[in-house]
């Protein structure tokens, strides 16, 4: 009698993620990857953008949104995809991002998943599932008015109630989060953390972190993208924002444009907007850099000890091994 053969698992598509804190030049490499690995690796690439603000259009600037020019270079996915005065959670994410990586697979295109939003990253990437539960709008509005009444800690008691873990992974100011976590919580009527599972992931994916070893070089480049922004218009653009969409989550809960409403308030002058935008720009940059330094299949590109030709060459060196792999 002849042995039977065991047939040999077919090799998962592979899927890039360029990951890591704002400023470190993800959105650079990403684009340059994608532009080399037609000639060197005779593959085509397109660009996911993994963004929690890009997704809205008309917030360009302050979200240091891909260019047109940039984007003429190489196509870019999930960008401009809602107005700001509209709801978009991870789910929404999750389930577009899905259809988008499909489609380029099924092209034999290569994705380029690129950004900074750790929740985004991990729902796409990880398997991780969020139970879609549409807005409660009464709800939201009462929470609303119970933290203009008695301020944001009165959503920590509720969500110490329902939901300690989520509590824990929150920012303590996220007004929005705090009071999704809630929502879902109360709407399902488990915790928010333990109704989020798991499944397998059909892609082969190479993690590229960019991170920064010295927090005074990523400071910097902070301060140093936050001038050129002033320089192009955020405030203008902030001030426009919120004539046409009001006061949406999507603007108070983003910097800068958070800081720069409450310039607009006459709340803070205009150079103490500067200092708190560079403040908690620097503190979400700390925050991503702590996200991502969990995931221990990531290859650790440290921008500030090295060059954009090295950072360019360790990717495709990556990049090369991945797919020979594959043959």
């Amino acid at each position: 009698m002849e042995k039977s053969e065991t047939p040999i698992a077919a090799a998962k598509p592979l899927v890039i993620a360029i990951v890591g804190p704002t400023c470190t030049g993800k959105t650079r490499l990403a684009i340059e990857l994608g532009q080399k690995l037609k000639t060197l690796a005779g593959k085509t690439a397109e660009v996911l953008a993994c963004d929690s603000r890009t997704v809205y259009r008309h917030m360009d600037i302050g979200t240091a949104k891909p260019s047109l020019a940039e984007q003429a270079g190489i196509k870019h996915h999930m960008l401009d995809l809602v107005d700001p005065s509209q709801v978009y959670t991870a789910a929404n994410f999750k389930e577009e991002g899905e259809k988008v990586l499909t489609a380029l697979i099924s092209q034999g295109k290569v994705p380029i998943v690129c950004g900074g939003t750790g929740l985004y990253a991990r729902v796409l990437l990880e398997g991780m599932n969020i139970p879609s539960v549409p807005p409660n709008e009464k709800l939201r509005g009462e929470l609303q008015q119970l933290v203009e009444e008695k301020g944001v800690e009165a959503l920590h008691e509720i969500l110490e109630e329902l939901d300690p873990d989520s509590l824990m992974r929150i920012q303590k100011n996220d007004v929005f989060r705090l009071s999704r976590a809630i929502e879902v919580s109360r709407a399902l009527g488990l915790p928010f953390s333990q109704a989020a599972g798991r499944s397998d992931v059909p892609y082969d994916l190479l993690w590229l972190f960019l991170n920064v070893d010295d927090r005074q070089v990523l400071r910097k480049r902070i301060i140093d993208r936050l001038q050129e922004q002033v320089k192009a218009g955020v405030v203008d653009e902030t001030r426009h924002l919120l004539s046409r969409f009001g006061r949406s989550q999507a603007l108070t809960n983003a910097v800068p444009y958070k800081e720069y409403l409450q310039f607009l308030d006459g709340q803070i002058d205009l150079d103490t907007a500067h200092e708190e935008a560079v403040k908690h720009n620097y503190q979400l940059a700390r925050r991503q850099i702590m996200w991502f330094r969990a995931n221990k299949k990531a290859i650790n590109i440290c921008v500030d000890k090295s060059s954009e030709k090295e950072q360019f060459e360790i990717s495709m060196k990556e990049i090369s091994l991945k797919l020979a792999l594959q043959k």
